[in-house]
């Protein structure tokens, strides 16, 4: 008989009255200690596994001695940096004599009697649902009996159906070609303004066209009577110029005036 357990992340292969090291507990030497992580147990051909850990599953074991194991040497080194350090590690562990191994099986009968107790009271709830099935057709035969005794509504002659929806098609035509035949003279008046429009249009433009022969044949006589102005002002400088010779010849020279 064997089991694996699992104690501080790791797992163990334990035998009864085996000695296992596991790491560090705070556990007194030879105090008792419960192992109930079991993640399997197999007992000869009987080999239960768990998901992930067997319900009721567990071993005890008597806690023997703590101790460390041998020395671990960490060396850190860089080339061409003169870097060098060397450090030591010892693990720390608690060695454990397994006593016994108990297998999940009490917690295995109690789901099994849980199982049976709700078939047991699944059974009463299956028997009921026929009942109320049996109860349910009555209901339903009464009131196709009441569905028959209700007078049947007589349908209207498919003839007079007929007579009645060419009535509504003939009432329904005449507004339609009143409303059509008021559209089309809407539109034909419509169409007649904007010839009207356009020929106002026509007229103001010739008017316009009129004016600028008018101002072409003004612009020549006012161009002359400009020449003429320009000449009667170069005219004015000469006459300055003379008044200007007439007054030095007038004035007595230094001569003169001794």
């Amino acid at each position: 008989m064997y089991a694996i357990a699992r104690s501080g992340g790791k797992q163990f292969k334990i035998q009864p009255d085996g000695v296992i090291r596991v790491p560090s507990l705070s556990s007194n030497v030879g105090e008792k200690v419960k192992l109930e992580e079991i993640l399997l147990v197999a007992d000869g051909d009987k080999i239960q596994v768990g998901t992930p850990l067997v319900d009721g599953a567990y071993a005890e074991a008597v806690v023997v001695r703590h101790g460390k194991d041998k020395k671990i040497k960490i060396i850190k080194y860089k080339r061409r940096k003169d870097y060098r350090r060397t450090l030591g590690h010892r693990q720390s562990f608690t060695e454990l004599e397994i006593g016994k191994i108990v297998l999940g099986a009490v917690k295995a009968r109690k789901v099994e009697e849980a199982k049976k107790q709700d078939k047991a009271e699944q059974a009463p709830v299956a028997q009921a649902a026929p009942d109320k099935a049996v109860k349910a057709k009555p209901a339903a035969a009464a009131k196709k009996a009441a569905d028959a005794d209700k007078p049947v509504k007589a349908k209207p002659a498919p003839a007079a159906k007929k007579a009645v929806d060419a009535d509504k098609a003939a009432k329904a035509k005449k507004p339609a070609a009143a409303a059509k035949k008021a559209g089309d003279a809407d539109k034909t008046a419509k169409a007649k303004k904007p010839a009207a429009a356009k020929k106002a249009v026509d007229a103001a433009k010739d008017a316009k066209a009129k004016k600028p022969a008018v101002a072409k044949k003004a612009a020549p006589a006012a161009k002359k009577a400009g020449d003429a102005d320009k000449g009667a002002k170069a005219k004015k400088p000469a006459a300055k110029k003379a008044e200007k010779a007439a007054k030095k010849a007038g004035e007595p020279g230094d001569a003169d005036k001794a």
